[in-house]
């Protein structure tokens, strides 16, 4: 081997193909230069297999399940006070209206006579009891119809939990329910104390069309109206403040199920009772009856989710006791042994 650097230089690099022999050098084709502040940042293109592996795939995203937004709490508390007052409002208009009527319908002295005893006298404190309730209902229906079917898109009879059906399917069973509660609470009366001449038996005496027309409202717009009043608005009021509390999570459900509806229950049951004690001498023990009976009620409006149904129940437990005055005085003929 000759160690001339030109001999060197002419042996041709191993990888290199050798020009043909004969063939004139072709010139190096310069680079091409970076026009560019994006060629200059670029990254050199990977190789084939590189690009494969590296190649973005689309992601598979799971489709966000859509999750409705809590049903409005209805009736809430807010709404039984409405209540409250367009029960003053009813009662306001049923006073006028029924002493319009008797300026109306009879002679100024005697008119006159009735509108200053009229709580006293059964018959128009009887009608104008029931203009009262009936004044409340259609005030009730258009008011709460009107205000829930915009903020929550239901009527009146689907916001206080009607459900005619429940009440419809299992009528025989609530009005049995009526029954026996009201044959228990006449049984458990003989062993409290109770009041000898209470102003409910007193109203029944007066007259005797008096005490048909006493019956009549006891079994039908008394338990209405009640069961409106107090199963209707003032019981889910007051459990849907524990519902409340549970979506703020500040209770838990437990909480609501074992503190906040048994409260409720007791809650709306004194002022059911309270509101009772006046036809019965306000006397504790039947006070405390009337208590228990409205617990009945609760439960019956909670566990069917339907004031229908515990208005069967009320009005059958009524049933119970008029029947037992009409046993007792021969069909209201001999009033005078109420009186004993």
């Amino acid at each position: 081997m000759s160690d001339d650097p030109e001999s060197i230089s002419d042996q041709p690099i191993p990888g290199e193909s050798e020009p043909a022999v004969g063939a004139e050098p072709q010139p190096e084709t310069p680079p091409e230069p970076l026009t560019s502040t994006a060629q200059f940042l670029a990254w050199p293109a990977p190789q084939e297999p590189l690009a494969h592996m590296l190649a973005a795939e689309p992601v598979q995203q799971e489709p966000v399940p859509f999750v409705p937004p809590p049903a409005k709490l209805i009736p809430h508390i807010g709404h039984f006070g409405v209540f409250l007052l367009l029960g003053l409002f009813s009662l306001f208009v049923a006073a006028i209206g029924t002493v319009l009527a008797l300026r109306i319908a009879m002679p100024h002295q005697a008119a006159t006579k009735l509108i200053s005893g009229m709580t006293q006298n059964i018959l128009v404190a009887m009608s104008m009891q029931a203009v009262w309730y009936v004044v409340l209902w259609g005030l009730s229906a258009l008011v709460f119809g009107v205000w829930w079917k915009s903020i929550a898109g239901i009527g009146f009879l689907q916001g206080i939990h009607w459900n005619s059906a429940t009440a419809k399917r299992w009528f025989l069973l609530f009005a049995i329910t009526g029954l026996v509660t009201g044959l228990v609470i006449t049984i458990a009366g003989n062993f409290v104390p109770m009041p000898k001449a209470p102003p409910i038996l007193e109203d029944l005496t007066k007259s005797r069309l008096g005490a048909w027309m006493l019956m009549v409202f006891g079994i039908t717009l008394a338990p209405l109206t009640e069961e409106l009043a107090f199963r209707g608005f003032l019981l889910p009021g007051l459990v849907n403040i524990f519902r409340w509390l549970e979506r703020k999570r500040a209770i838990s459900e437990e909480a609501v199920r074992y503190v906040g509806i048994p409260l409720s229950i007791v809650l709306t049951s004194i002022p059911f009772a309270l509101m009772h004690s006046a036809q019965v001498s306000n006397s504790w023990g039947p006070v405390l009856l009337i208590g228990c009976v409205s617990i009945v009620l609760c439960v019956v409006r909670l566990r069917t989710s339907s004031v229908a149904s515990g208005i069967i129940v009320h009005a059958f437990y009524n049933l119970t006791l008029f029947s037992g005055l009409l046993i007792q005085t021969d069909g209201f003929r001999h009033l005078d042994k109420l009186k004993g």
